[in-house]
């Protein structure tokens, strides 16, 4: 059975610009993270403990640059039970994440 994303997930905002937000705790816990792409660039977002530095994606393979298209609505897993931080960046331009924690998929 899908269990749906809560309707009372506490969200926060990230503004993405082409220079790395600050690292910045998620604003619950929980084992999966909404992502909303408000804008009309793409994000690239790094997520994970610690702090957190996103990087746009060149040639070679890293893990701090997973894309968020414009207009999407993406949902990722987050694994283990400690305080996960976000950072944005895109390549060109602007735009606005909406970033919400729960205990869903």
């Amino acid at each position: 059975m899908q269990v749906l994303f809560p309707a009372n997930a506490l969200m926060q905002t990230v503004a993405v610009t082409t220079t790395a937000s600050a690292s910045a705790a998620l604003p619950d816990q929980g084992n999966s993270v909404r992502i909303i792409n408000t804008g009309s660039n793409t994000a690239h977002v790094s997520i994970g403990t610690g702090t957190q530095t996103a990087v746009v994606p060149t040639g070679t393979p890293i893990r701090t640059g997973c894309a968020v298209l414009p207009g999407t609505d993406v949902t990722l897993a987050i694994p283990g039970t400690a305080i996960q931080n976000i950072s944005a960046i895109t390549a060109v331009g602007t735009t606005t994440l909406f970033v919400a924690v729960g205990d869903g998929q």
